[in-house]
């Protein structure tokens, strides 16, 4: 036999074990089992879960294709990259039906890998067209535990695992305001049974009107003295005053009479910013005079649209479409003595800033299906800024009078929780870009400055200035 030379191992088949030795030890390191292929037909192995649990291998497992370089990928910055597949391998990953394939792109010197759910990035018309897939460095790093993650790709019923919280320090956030109304309200007789008539006789009294106020059994309850207002012809008698504490701790009746009380106040206090729509059962933001968009801040001090046209033609606003509010579904709940508003964002289409838009609910199911959690508690977290008010004033501030005084949100410490990034919907790309976590720490600020502000805030009503 003929002398072939020394064997080499050749600068490509060193970088295509260093990607797979760096898979295997983050695997590794997340508790997982890394099994090779003997042979490489477009998977080069793949990841076995273990249930963290209960330390069971749970004979689910994650098919991996694994490529590595030490030089740039194509479009390298700092923020992304892209890479093109081999139509062969795409459509070896395609046929896999039963097991997720991700790609995992490296450079191993570095000790960095990102990586990405190939079927349903490809099953997109455009992607399989071009062959490529689009790295987000920032959503798609293979780094860290992301357990999670891989889990909702192979069981995301939870059947072959069980989801199970970590123990950490973690703080819950609600959407429920603490309320402070007023200890007492009035009632009086009255020959009134409809708002509409009462409406109609506070508009004859030339006065400004009152939204407060709840009609029951051919009585009027009210939160403030009808005397001197566009209610004193509503009423029979001098109307009497009652505790509120009393009226809530009553019978079912009673109770909630004391909700329709609460939402009558709140009506009254953002009357200038909003319409009470008895359809919908909820709160809008009034149209701008000139139909314009209107931005409201949030308790994060970030803004958001609360009104805004669309138009037939983005280019001719001659021509609108619809007009959408942003829109509030309040409900009141007694716990232990103490009142609390749930805060439920909602939205509302109009024709024309007033009249409700013929499609409204295709709009309204189609918003429902595009939102994702940080426009949810981005619209929450406005609304809660409009009900708690101005929290950082000056000497001169003069509080606004309101029937209804709202508190900062509820907040939980736990000692139980579960690391967000790695429990969220898994897309074609792993990208979850949504500013969930970042609007969440900026809550946390925000809430720390809005406790300050508020006892500035008792400070100030109480000074003698």
């Amino acid at each position: 036999m003929g002398n072939r030379g020394p064997k080499k191992f050749t600068e490509s088949q060193h970088k295509g074990h260093a990607g797979i030795g760096l898979i295997h030890m983050l695997i590794s390191e997340m508790g997982h089992e890394w099994h090779d292929r003997v042979v490489d037909v477009g998977i080069d192995g793949s990841i076995e879960l273990r249930d963290p649990s209960n330390g069971q291998m749970s004979n689910q497992h994650v098919l991996v294709q694994s490529k590595a370089s030490d030089e740039k990928f194509r479009g390298e910055t700092d923020d992304g990259f892209w890479y093109l597949c081999d139509e062969a391998d795409i459509e070896y990953w395609m046929k896999s039906k039963d097991n997720p394939v991700i790609l995992i792109c490296s450079h191993p010197k570095e000790r960095k890998a990102w990586w990405a759910h190939v079927q349903p990035w490809f099953e997109v018309p455009a992607n399989r067209a071009s062959r490529r897939i689009d790295f987000n460095k920032a959503t798609q790093a293979f780094d860290g535990d992301f357990t999670g993650k891989l889990f909702a790709l192979v069981d995301p019923h939870g059947v072959a695992h069980t989801p199970a919280a970590e123990f950490k320090h973690e703080k819950l956030y609600t959407n429920l305001l603490p309320v402070d109304p007023p200890d007492l309200v009035y009632v009086a007789k009255t020959k009134y049974t409809r708002p509409g008539a009462v409406y109609a006789a506070q508009r004859d009294s030339g006065l400004d009107f009152r939204n407060d106020f709840v009609l029951k059994n051919g009585k009027i309850y009210m939160w403030g003295c009808p005397e001197g207002t566009s209610l004193e012809k509503v009423v029979a008698e001098s109307a009497k005053d009652l505790s509120f504490g009393e009226l809530a701790g009553g019978d079912a009746d009673a109770q909630r009479l004391a909700v329709w009380l609460l939402k009558a106040a709140l009506r009254h206090d953002l009357r200038a910013d909003c319409r009470w729509n008895n359809d919908r059962k909820f709160l809008h933001l009034r149209p701008t005079r000139d139909l314009t968009i209107r931005r409201l801040e949030s308790l994060t001090g970030r803004e958001r649209i609360a009104f805004n046209g669309y138009y037939q033609r983005k280019d001719d606003p001659s021509k609108p479409q619809f007009y959408r509010h942003a829109a509030l579904r309040p409900h009141f709940s007694q716990v232990d003595e103490e009142w609390f508003c749930e805060v439920v964002a909602d939205y509302f289409y109009t024709e024309d800033g007033y009249s409700e838009y013929r499609y409204a609910d295709k709009m309204l199911g189609k918003m429902k299906r595009l939102e994702k959690n940080a426009a949810r508690l981005g619209e929450t977290l406005m609304w809660m800024r409009l009900l708690i008010g101005e929290t950082k004033p000056d000497l001169f501030y003069e509080a606004p009078e309101t029937i209804l005084y709202f508190g900062p949100p509820v907040t939980f410490n736990l000692d139980r929780g579960i690391t967000d990034k790695n429990w969220r919907a898994v897309d074609g790309t792993g990208d979850d870009s949504d500013r969930d976590l970042e609007d969440l720490d900026a809550l946390d600020g925000a809430l720390k400055e809005l406790d300050e502000d508020l006892t500035l805030l008792d400070e100030l009503e109480g000074a003698d200035l």
